[in-house]
């Protein structure tokens, strides 16, 4: 039904809503009052709504809003632009000026924006940070490759021109002459002497069965010293019917199948427990306690000058040692412990029975401060 109005309240109404229209937009102020209360962030009004034109002023209030019938018109009243009225809402939807909605942020609304930050927590703008040119880069490299050449060519020129091998010196060869131990090294002059092998120097020195290696030594920038230590032998030992002659360490120099050739100097040894006795190699023995003191006794003897007075050595029992001198006196040594106070003794007890004019005998230094002559029986 269509609400029963006077036709001077249509007239009056009408009236009014052609004054309106001449002179403005109009404003729907329930609407807007109650977008403009809601809270922030609730609903729509999280968006700008623009500014709403009432289109059609000539129907009656009720078919213009949508009434419900029965529903009596709001009294009439003035309406103003609301730019003329009450300064305008920031958080109300579309009613102001169309020009200040426009201008509204899209995060008004939005509490995380940072339209929200006050100037103290607003970012700083990062320092800026003019970063080199590639072409600047490429510049840098290249001088850094050409110092890096330069220092190589030069440690290449040093290293192919300063140290080179220009003085050889030998030292403990008297037999063997200093040519052949430098061949027997692989040593040459103009070898670079930073490159230097001293494992190959070593295995070519003792490749000489008469040379044994002590060491090299490089003095910077063009010397070199080799000291070797000739290998004499010491020993006749007898092995499966044949006479090996050995140094002082056990090396094997030298063999015969005549068995009873003597030498002056060197010392017949009875009672090896041979395991290995080649020429060229090493003697190997089947104790390790028998061959320290075969070395200790004929060690001691060559030091104290005295090869030449010992013509047999006896180390079959080692808890009692017997050597044999040149001249017919056997002395007895005992245990193996405290070797060179016995062979000490030895000497001077034999040089006093010479002096004195004393036969063969046995001699004991098995207690070296109390030495005891037995003479033979005639």
């Amino acid at each position: 039904m269509e609400p029963n109005w006077n036709e001077q309240g249509d007239q009056q109404h009408s009236g009014a809503m052609r004054s309106m229209q001449a002179s403005g937009p109009v404003r729907r102020p329930v609407e807007d009052s109650a977008r403009a209360q809601r809270p922030l962030g609730s609903g729509s009004g999280r968006q700008s709504v623009p500014y709403r034109m009432n289109q059609d002023t000539t129907r009656p209030w009720g078919q213009a809003t949508g009434m419900q019938q029965g529903m009596q018109p709001p009294a009439q009243q003035s309406i103003q632009p609301p730019w003329q009225s009450a300064p305008p809402d920031p958080f109300g939807d579309g009613g102001e000026d169309p020009s200040l909605v426009r201008a509204r942020s899209e995060n008004l609304y939005d509490r995380e924006s940072t339209f929200w930050h006050t100037v103290g927590d607003m970012p700083t703008q990062p320092e800026q940070v003019n970063p080199a040119s590639p072409r600047a880069d490429r510049h840098v490299l290249r001088w850094v490759l050409l110092i890096v050449l330069v220092i190589a060519a030069a440690g290449l020129l040093v290293y192919g021109t300063v140290f080179r091998v220009r003085s050889i010196t030998v030292q403990g060869s008297s037999v063997i002459s200093p040519a052949e131990v430098i061949r027997l090294a692989g040593l040459r002059e103009g070898m670079n002497t930073l490159s230097l092998d001293h494992d190959a120097i070593e295995r070519g020195v003792e490749s000489n069965r008469y040379l044994s290696f002590v060491c090299v030594e490089v003095k910077l920038p063009d010397t070199v010293v080799i000291q070797v230590r000739e290998r004499s032998a010491s020993s006749m030992i007898k092995y499966c019917g044949i006479l090996y002659f050995a140094d002082n360490r056990g090396m094997v120099l030298e063999e015969s199948f005549d068995t009873d050739v003597t030498a002056p100097g060197i010392v017949a040894v009875e009672g090896l427990d041979i395991r290995q006795c080649e020429v060229g190699k090493q003697l190997i023995l089947g104790s390790s306690r028998q061959m320290d003191v075969y070395t200790s006794v004929l060690l001691e003897l060559k030091v104290m000058g005295a090869m030449d007075q010992i013509r047999e050595l006896d180390l079959t029992d080692m808890d009692n040692l017997f050597l044999v001198s040149t001249d017919g006196y056997s002395v007895r040594l005992g245990a193996s412990e405290n070797i060179h106070a016995k062979l000490r003794s030895m000497l001077l007890t034999l040089d006093n029975l010479r002096q004195n004019g004393y036969g063969p005998g046995t001699v004991d230094v098995s207690t070296p401060v109390n030495p005891t002559y037995i003479p033979e029986e005639s």
